[in-house]
């Protein structure tokens, strides 16, 4: 099928061909694969580089009637995946983890708002870092990716972090989440139970949950309905994965299609053009595209914890 959607006000956002789930599993055409690279090197040679305009969104905050004091800032829980590798649909490996800009500038952005950020990682192991994510042209800052290499080097939170468990058994210490993007999540974080539950409890008390790139994949595997279900939201998108397979990993993921599955389990799935600087925020969800998005959804994150430190709650339309 192919999905389209119409802005607010009116104006049609691009189109982009999806596949009815039970034709997952069967081979992906030629033609397909010609269209979606076809559209790849219109994007890349500036033939198209308007961003898509998203879906309303389906939650918004409410605000207590009369003045409320406002919850001083806490702390942020960050989960990193430490799958140090991946294996290919062809059976070959490659190495993976982390994206490290998309979780070192939002850790940069909540920090310097005075936050403190905890990591966790499965079973309390030291996190990977994708070694694609230190390519310079995911950054706009040399001295800025050096900076964040150091830190993953020298850092002490980062040799020691939380275990999921444990995070779990604490969660009530903490004022949000953040799961960061990279093909490490698709390993050892999209099936685990203790980062569902997580992602549930906050969910729930109208928290920030902050899902980045790959990481809105976890949702599909989350048991319907859950306090997400149904919301917009963005991840990385076909186009982007198959660029992704083709010029850097050199085989198909074995999981993939993330946008369709979401899809496929009743969220409202938006994406821009490929390396657009795209995120959206559905009340107290906060995701983004790519690489490339990290501003902006740590703008909008920090905007989602600020009126859940004002008492905001997330009602249907707005209405209590």
């Amino acid at each position: 099928m192919t999905t389209e959607r119409t802005t607010r006000g009116g104006e049609q956002r691009a189109t982009e061909t999806t596949r009815p789930l039970e034709r997952r599993e069967r081979p992906r055409g030629v033609t397909r694969k010609a269209a979606l690279l076809a559209g790849l090197a219109a994007v890349l040679t500036g033939a198209a580089l308007a961003a898509c305009g998203a879906a309303p969104p389906r939650l918004q905050p409410v605000f207590p009637e009369g003045p409320a004091a406002v919850k001083p800032a806490g702390k942020i829980l960050f989960v990193l995946s430490a799958a140090r590798e991946q294996t290919l649909a062809d059976g070959s490996k490659r190495a993976t983890g982390t994206f490290l800009g998309e979780f070192y500038e939002p850790y940069l952005a909540l920090t310097g708002a005075g936050h403190e950020v905890v990591f966790a990682t499965e079973g309390g192991a030291a996190p990977a870092i994708d070694p694609e994510s230190l390519d310079e042209r995911y950054w706009e800052d040399a001295a800025q990716r050096a900076e964040a290499r150091r830190f993953v080097e020298r850092a002490p939170q980062l040799r020691a972090p939380l275990s999921l468990k444990r995070a779990r058994a604490a969660a009530d210490a903490f004022d949000g989440i953040v799961v960061p993007g990279g093909q490490g999540v698709m390993i050892d974080l999209l099936d685990n139970a203790d980062l569902h539950a997580l992602l549930a409890h906050f969910a729930v008390k109208d928290q920030p949950v902050g899902l980045i790139c790959h990481a809105p994949a976890v949702l599909t595997r989350m048991r319907q309905p859950n306090p997400l279900s149904r919301r917009t939201l963005t991840s990385v998108s076909s186009f982007e994965e198959l660029y992704i397979e083709t010029f850097v990993m050199g085989a198909e993921a074995q999981i993939r299609d993330i946008g369709e599955q979401l899809e496929d389990n009743g969220y409202e799935h938006e994406a821009a053009f490929p390396g657009s600087a795209h995120a959206l925020r559905d009340c107290n969800l906060v995701t983004s595209q790519n690489p490339f998005s990290t501003g902006r959804f740590s703008a909008l994150y920090l905007e989602a914890l600020a009126d859940y430190r004002r008492g905001a709650r997330c009602a249907i339309g707005g209405r209590p």
